[in-house]
């Protein structure tokens, strides 16, 4: 059996998750054993006007609780958003999506087309599952 270092943390097993407790009494997540799950998107059907903020929740759970460098990235179609925090739970990931999306050359920003987007969260212990999010497109006037 492996010796651990006095100052170790006495890992328990939650509910098929990792716990890490410090001896000083602090509880952490233990983002790196557990593959984030993304069990919803509220809401799940935006329409993005420009000057607008529109921002979505991602729901789910094992997110990465890293204060300083969050560990959490937000694939919605191809669009990645890097080190966005979560709640001090790792349940919760608040999103802005923003108004236009690159386009694919040296371009400008092209407004998001109407359609249903993957939206996955990634930390270091790997891929969510996909959950979708519609984006309405606004009409055009005369």
């Amino acid at each position: 059996m492996r010796r651990m270092p006095a100052a170790v943390r006495l890992l328990f097993l939650v509910g098929g998750g990792a716990v890490l407790a410090s001896c000083a009494g602090s509880v952490r997540a233990a983002s790196h054993d557990v593959r984030p799950r993304l069990l919803s998107v509220t809401p799940d059907s935006i329409e993005l006007l420009p000057g607008n903020v529109t921002a979505i929740d991602l729901r789910g759970s094992g997110f990465d609780t890293s204060g300083a460098t969050p560990g959490n990235t937000v694939r919605i179609g191809d669009l990645m958003l890097r080190a966005v925090p979560s709640d001090a739970h790792g349940t919760v990931i608040h999103v802005t999506v923003p108004a236009t999306i690159a386009a694919t050359s040296e371009a400008p920003p092209v407004a998001w087309p109407a359609g249903r987007y993957a939206v996955s969260v990634t930390t270091r212990a790997g891929t969510s599952d996909t959950v979708l999010l519609t984006i309405a497109s606004r009409g055009r006037g005369p």
